[in-house]
This record gives structure tokens, C-alpha cells and sequence, in this order.
């Protein structure tokens, strides 16, 4: 049975308001300041990382964000519901049991994300084959309204993502955003439709809660697998 909601919809609140404050922009909508902060906090941290960043942003979706929940607080308590790539609604809750490797992509990206599949691809062959199925790969799309369940389908099959491994989500944008803040990764949609965002790679354990975090591709991805193996000894 997971725990109240209450503790971590409050931290996500209170993150949401903070980073807007700091950011200088307002719900959904950034004036050009509020986007240059954002565009300038994500290019000058070392753990975050921009895709397309050069494009100049439309609207900031989210705003200054924390790593990970605070307090211990598993992400399965996340209420919202999604669709996977078979079109089955679903709970994060559902995710629980198994490790999880989350990344948060879209399919028409077509730098940074195809960079963090290759890593998620290192950590899944770095598996001995007695303990891959006690590794799941989650991929939550930042673009929703073009990256529907068939979609997202077609996308694992030419990417050649097992879905006994391999869980793809679509969600309504308060969800994607929810969990965009809960996981530290912010997001920017372009005039063009691609979508500026945190490259970052995360470690569940059983319960949800994050034990390791990689910012960044190829070089860290030893170490996430690494920190993945620890979890199954």
C-alpha cells in the first residue's frame, strides 16, 4: 500500500512556486526574461543540459527544479494516470517490484534523446541475462499531443525496445509536468515543436525512490549501471 499523496504533492507545489519566483516566469507562459533565466540556469549547470537549447524557448514548462523527491518520498505516490504504448492505462504505482530506469524523451527529437537511449541501451546490456527482467526501462514522452500510445508503439519497434522491458508513457501535460518537477528535469517547448530539455537518466529502486541520478550521456553511463547492479545484489 503506498503512502499519502499529500506530502509529495506539497513539495511539488512549493518547488513549482519557488522555481517560478527564481525564474521570473509565470504558469505555462514565459516573457523573454523568465525564458533567457531558464535557458541560462540549464545551460550553465553541469548536471543539466539543453537539447536544442539554441533555438531560443516559447514557453517555460517547467521552472527550477530539485534532483529528486524530498524526504524519502517514493514517486509511485504520483496519482496521475497514463497510457503506455499498448494504450493501457496505468499508474506509476503499477511500476512497483522491479527496478526502474527512467528517462523523460520525445520521438522527434533527434539529438540529445537518441543519445540517452543508447545509454539506457548500455545499462540493459550490461545486465547478466539471469537478472534483465528485474530491470525495467521507463520512457516518458515530453511531448504528448504527437507522441500517442501508437506512436510511441511504432517508435519502440524501429528502436528496437522489448516491451517486456521497455514501458513507454503518455500522459495529459499536468502529469508530464508533475513528473518532470518531481525528477528534477526541465523542459521548454521551441516555435519549431522540438522541446528544450534536461538530459537526465533515473535510478528507481522497488519502491520508487531515487537512488541514483545521471546527468548528461555516454560518459556516466557505466556508473548508472553500476549503481543499477547494487540494487540487485
Amino acid at each position: 500500500m503506498h503512502r499519502s499523496t499529500a506530502p509529495l504533492r506539497a513539495i511539488l507545489v512549493a518547488v513549482t512556486m519557488l522555481g517560478a519566483a527564481a525564474c521570473g516566469v509565470s504558469e505555462g507562459v514565459a516573457g523573454e526574461a523568465g525564458v533567457d533565466a531558464v535557458v541560462a540556469i540549464t545551460r550553465g549547470s553541469g548536471a543539466d543540459h539543453g537539447s536544442h537549447a539554441d533555438h531560443g524557448a516559447h514557453s517555460a514548462r517547467t521552472p527550477e527544479a530539485p534532483a529528486a523527491p524530498v524526504g524519502g518520498v517514493s514517486l509511485y505516490d504520483l496519482p496521475a494516470t497514463w497510457r503506455d504504448q499498448a494504450g493501457t492505462e496505468r499508474t506509476l504505482a503499477e511500476l512497483a517490484g522491479r527496478v526502474r530506469v527512467v528517462a523523460m524523451v520525445y520521438t522527434n527529437c533527434a539529438a540529445t534523446c537518441p543519445l540517452i537511449i543508447a545509454d539506457l541501451k548500455h545499462v540493459e546490456a550490461s545486465l547478466p541475462a539471469e537478472q534483465r527482467d528485474e530491470v525495467g526501462f521507463v520512457l516518458v514522452s515530453l511531448d504528448p499531443e504527437r507522441d500517442t500510445p501508437g506512436r510511441l508503439a511504432q517508435w519502440a519497434e524501429q528502436t528496437g525496445l522489448d516491451p517486456a522491458r521497455w514501458t513507454l508513457l503518455n500522459g495529459d501535460d499536468d502529469a508530464v509536468r508533475e513528473l518532470a518537477v518531481a525528477l528534477g528535469i526541465r523542459y521548454q517547448t521551441q516555435p519549431d515543436g522540438e522541446v528544450a530539455h534536461t538530459n537526465a537518466i533515473t535510478v528507481l529502486d522497488r519502491t520508487g525512490a531515487v537512488v541514483h541520478r545521471q546527468a548528461g550521456q555516454s560518459d556516466d553511463a557505466a556508473v548508472t549501471a553500476a549503481a543499477v547492479a547494487r540494487l540487485l545484489r
